[in-house]
């Protein structure tokens, strides 16, 4: 039964590869189910070994791999109901600045993920005319323009006045999105004030322990809904770039 079981989460996981490489193509960190697909594969085979051949087999083995899988399971489990458990329901209102985080940007436009941050970013902004939003994301090798630039063009469309708006075209990652943007708000004279961070609700936890640790206080977070074919893809690829960024002492 297990040896089924694993090769047939293997075949899911090559599926589910093939399927968001049609959708969002090759360069978005997607090799990830790739890895997964083999390595269940090949576990699925030594599964299939070990029960024909036990003697064959040291039992330190099976059960060092099982101990590690487990753990690591456990782990990336917590990870992702503390991701999705602390989501706000509502957005603070009010506030005097809301980070909105960059996604892809494609040369037929913005990618999906992009637009739902942008929806959520003109929706609050419609509700909360005094913030000042600030649009945080560099030019990517493969992107026309920068993501700042790209978000405030469709921002514009929704009705967003661009005194409303700033633009950090630097940053190249989540903790750059944070660093720059505040360096930005400094560098422009503007005063302390309250701040939250939008972005993907998967993505939500990571960004908002990011920005405290760099100094930004307390801060308050707005969740955008996410793309649901690459919901599962990013909200594994976060879980464990929290873990990194745990381990590397950026949160």
């Amino acid at each position: 039964m297990l040896t089924w079981i694993l090769a047939g989460t293997a075949v899911i996981c090559l599926a589910y590869y093939g399927l968001i490489a049609v959708y969002a193509g090759f360069g978005s960190g997607i090799s990830i189910w790739l890895l997964a697909s083999g390595l269940l594969g090949a576990a699925s085979v030594g599964v299939r070994y070990y029960q024909k051949y036990p003697d064959r087999v040291p039992m330190w083995l099976p059960v060092s791999l099982v101990t590690l899988c487990a753990s690591g399971g456990l782990i990336l489990v917590t990870v992702l109901i503390l991701m999705f458990g602390r989501i706000p329901r509502t957005a603070q209102p009010d506030l005097d600045y809301v980070i909105v985080l960059g996604a892809a940007v494609r040369e037929d436009g913005l990618s999906n993920t992009l637009k739902l941050r942008l929806d959520k970013a003109a929706e609050y902004a419609a509700q909360n005319p005094d913030t000042i939003l600030v649009l945080s994301g560099a030019k990517g090798p493969d992107e026309p323009c920068t993501e700042a630039f790209a978000m405030q063009q469709y921002l514009l469309k929704q009705g967003v006045e661009a005194e409303k708006m700033l633009l950090e075209e630097q940053s190249a990652s989540t903790l750059e999105n944070i660093v720059y943007s505040r360096l930005l708000l400094q560098n422009q004279g503007y005063g302390p004030g309250s701040v939250g961070v939008l972005t993907s609700n998967f993505h939500l936890m990571r960004a908002r322990l990011i920005a405290e640790r760099q100094g930004l206080g307390q801060v308050a977070g707005i969740a955008a809904e996410s793309d649901r074919i690459m919901m599962v893809h990013n909200s594994l690829r976060d879980a464990l770039a929290i873990l990194k960024d745990r381990l590397m002492g950026n949160l």
